[in-house]
């Protein structure tokens, strides 16, 4: 019996051996939006939040840092540009410049106004994604004017 017992253990240590492994498991935790409406927050870069709002016109609000150190967040130049209304062209224009500045900046938030037709608003949104150069914010996000 007890050289059976040898015998096993034999054949298990060396099996047991070979099939661990002595690396630690690392894993990264992941966090999820907290409320359902939240959206999470754009990753720092030279241009914090981009806003067009859309009345009678087209208002451009940018909020640009001053510096580029991710630290000083808060530390920023609001810039504005005012546009006519169906001025696509001088929106890109506007938009590209921005892009060039921070080329990472994904979020852009159109606000019309109730005057907007749906038609409209499906072609600013069009506008704002890309030009004649490619990309510029691909991720809209509705918002209201203030």
């Amino acid at each position: 019996m007890l050289l059976s017992v040898v015998a096993l253990m034999f054949l298990l240590l060396p099996m047991l051996l070979l099939t661990t492994s002595v690396s630690k498991l690392v894993g990264l935790d992941l966090a999820l939006a907290q409320g359902a409406g939240e959206l999470p927050p754009p990753p720092p870069g030279a241009v914090e939040a981009v806003t067009v709002v859309v009345d009678e016109h087209l208002e451009v609000t940018a909020s640009v840092r001053r510096t580029d150190v991710v630290t000083s967040a808060g530390d920023v130049e609001v810039r504005s540009w005012e546009l006519a209304r169906g001025d696509a062209r001088g929106l890109q224009g506007v938009l590209r410049d921005l892009k060039e500045l921070d080329p990472l900046a994904r979020r852009v938030v159109l606000a019309p106004d109730d005057a907007v037709s749906a038609a409209e608003l499906v072609r600013l949104m069009d506008v704002v994604r890309s030009d004649s150069h490619g990309a510029l914010f691909d991720e809209v996000v509705l918002g209201v004017p203030e």
